[in-house]
C-alpha cells in the first residue's frame, strides 16, 4: 500500500494556518489544482460530511477525521475516482507549530492501495499534482517559514 508524504514550512503561526485547513469546503479557494466545493451533511467541520466539486465532474470525498488539538483533517473517496485508479483512499493533512519561529510545519499524506503495474502511475500523480501543488499554494498564501534563529 503505497504512502506518500510531503511536507512544507509556512510563515504563519499554526493556529491560523489551520482555521484554514479545517475548513473542509475551502480547499477551491487556496489548493490551485482544485476547483470550488460544496458541502453535503454539512457543516463543513462535521466528520461524515462530503465535499463535491461540481466542476470536477461531482468527484466527492468524505470527511473522515477532524482533530483540532492535533490539528489534524483526513478525507477519503471512493475507488477509482478522480481518475486514478485507487483503492482505499486516505489523505491527512497536519499543521504543526514551530515554537522558536511561530511558523506551522505542514504535512500532507495519501494512502492507498493500488494494482502494482499503476504505482509509477499513481504515485507522481498524487504527489506532483494533489500535494506538492496544494503545499505550494500555503506557502504562497503565508510566505515561507524562517530558518530558526
Amino acid at each position: 500500500m503505497p504512502q506518500i508524504t510531503e511536507s512544507t514550512m509556512v510563515g504563519a503561526p499554526a493556529g491560523e494556518v489551520w482555521t484554514l485547513l479545517r475548513d473542509f469546503a475551502a480547499i477551491g479557494d487556496w489548493h490551485p489544482a482544485l476547483p470550488p466545493a460544496e458541502i453535503e451533511d454539512g457543516p463543513a467541520d462535521r466528520v461524515g460530511c462530503v465535499r463535491v466539486f461540481p466542476q470536477a465532474g461531482g468527484h466527492r470525498e468524505t470527511l473522515v477525521a477532524l482533530d483540532d488539538q492535533q490539528r489534524r483533517i483526513a478525507f477519503t473517496f471512493a475507488d477509482h475516482a478522480a481518475g486514478l485508479p485507487v483503492r482505499s483512499y486516505t489523505s491527512t493533512i497536519t499543521a504543526r507549530p514551530v515554537t522558536l519561529t511561530d511558523d506551522t510545519y505542514v504535512e500532507w499524506s495519501s494512502r492507498f492501495d493500488c494494482d502494482e503495474a499503476d504505482e509509477d502511475k499513481v504515485i507522481p500523480a498524487v504527489r506532483d499534482g494533489v500535494l506538492v501543488p496544494g503545499l505550494s499554494a500555503l506557502e504562497q498564501r503565508f510566505g515561507p517559514g524562517q530558518s530558526a534563529p
